[in-house]
């Protein structure tokens, strides 16, 4: 059967959806340059530039793209690129539910829209419910990836992107729900919308695609599939590596005792900024954000109480008392704060955290700055509101509390033995009005 042409008219035709698309990842891009944020204009750009791709498919391929095939990929960058580029993310809390699942659902359209072209334009014998099929597992299978992807970022670099089990696991759902209505839709479109010629051009743009991967394979497959697995076992080592040589307790640090802070009175008083910015304000000492970073690029902030001590060679217990500043929309979402034990230095300690934002209570334990999740629960509180953190520590056991309810109790928690302090990392101001440490007994 020889190769079917796409018929040459339908070339010349100008996509206006795609290249409204475009024009709002420029006057993204130029707003962002004006406001001088240059990041922010750098991401624009870049979307600008992978919009451009069926473009260049079609001048490389020789077929024309299919008005739907480029509004669905130039749909999916804009929203991603203009997304990413304002911080949407981060001003609105579940805006990733909006983005990655339509990202999922396109996926699979277009998938499915291959498939199904490749049939029609060279006669395979493809039924339709298998093409949906392939299109909904893929899709799936691509935003199950992206969740790996945001864990590595995590596990290696603190990107604080997973933001909870229960965020993760939402993610997931909504991605699968997005992929199983987008691939009906998108086969009725195929099947009652799509032209005959427009069939075809996606068959032969699928075969153009398909090609070079192929023949690769085909020449190359098994030094692929070693050079595939050698480079899983590498992360696979890479993520115990990276937590080599974890710092041991300071020698020569004084047996830490049980006394009390209050914040409002004495904001300063026998403390330690280890890390962030902490301002003094009539609700005690507040973690405060002086530099204004970008929403979602607010670092965590730990304020070192008792300093000098070491705590942990008799049960303990902390509490304390802390208010999650609800910022403005603008400014971001972040709202969390939490108690620190077992401090060896600014990045290594364990952490018990409360999220306003996410409605969780999580035991952590910090390894050279990178999160190393131990336990989490759902436990609800909300910004703008006074609460009182509690933490026991007997050896190796932890028990959390918040507002004297009993949430979780965890053992075998490493390296408890340490310093102590405050932690918290906010969008607007996270504070602390008072605090206390009790020494001996059971740690209450």
């Amino acid at each position: 059967m020889g190769t079917p042409r796409a018929r040459g008219p339908a070339a010349v035709r100008l996509h206006w959806e795609s290249w409204l698309l475009r024009l709002a990842l420029l006057a993204t891009a130029a707003y962002q340059v004006t406001s001088g944020n240059k990041d922010g204009a750098v991401v624009a750009g870049e979307g600008l530039v992978v919009s451009l791709l069926p473009l260049a498919v079609q001048r490389l391929s020789g077929t024309h793209v299919p008005r739907p095939l480029e509004v669905a990929f130039v749909l999916g960058m804009a929203l991603q690129f203009i997304s990413e580029s304002t911080k949407l993310f981060e001003l609105f809390t579940y805006w990733d539910k909006v983005v990655h699942p339509t990202l999922v659902a396109l996926t699979g359209m277009i998938a499915a829209w291959f498939l199904l072209g490749y049939r029609d334009a060279f006669g395979k014998r493809v039924p339709v419910h298998l093409a949906g099929a392939f299109g909904m597992l893929l899709a799936m299978a691509v935003g199950a990836f992206w969740e790996f992807v945001e864990f590595a970022s995590d596990w290696f670099g603190d990107a604080n992107l997973q933001k909870s089990n229960a965020d993760t696991m939402t993610d997931i759902i909504s991605n699968d729900i997005g992929a199983f209505v987008a691939t009906l839709f998108g086969l009725w479109l195929y099947t009652h919308v799509f032209s005959e010629n427009q069939r075809r051009e996606l068959g032969l743009i699928a075969r153009w695609l398909a090609h070079g991967p192929r023949l690769l394979l085909q020449r190359h497959g098994r030094a692929i599939g070693a050079v595939a697995c050698a480079a899983f076992a590498g992360v696979l080592f890479l993520a115990q590596w990276i937590d080599r040589d974890e710092p041991a307790l300071a020698s020569g640090l004084s047996s830490g005792q049980s006394r009390s802070w209050n914040f409002v009175a004495d904001p300063s008083g026998d403390t330690l900024v280890l890390a962030g910015d902490w301002v003094a304000d009539a609700r005690g000492i507040c973690r405060e954000n002086l530099e204004q970073p970008k929403p979602g690029s607010e670092k965590m902030g730990v304020l070192e109480l008792a300093p000098g001590s070491a705590y942990g060679d008799q049960p303990y217990s902390i509490e304390a008392r802390y208010f999650e500043e609800r910022p403005p929309i603008e400014q971001g979402t972040e709202m969390d704060g939490g108690i620190a034990f077992g401090i060896r230095d600014d990045k290594d300690f364990d952490l018990l955290q409360q999220s306003a934002l996410h409605d969780i209570l999580r035991l952590d334990r910090y390894v050279h700055g990178n999160r190393r999740d131990l336990r989490e629960m759902l436990f609800r509180t909300h910004g703008n509101e006074w609460h009182v953190l509690h933490v026991d520590v007997s050896g190796s056991s932890v028990t959390a509390s918040v507002d004297g309810e009993t949430v979780f109790s965890v053992d075998q928690v490493p390296d408890t033995q340490g310093g102590i302090g405050l932690w918290a990392r906010t969008a607007a101001a996270t504070c602390f009005s008072d605090a206390r440490v009790a020494v001996g007994g059971n740690g209450g």
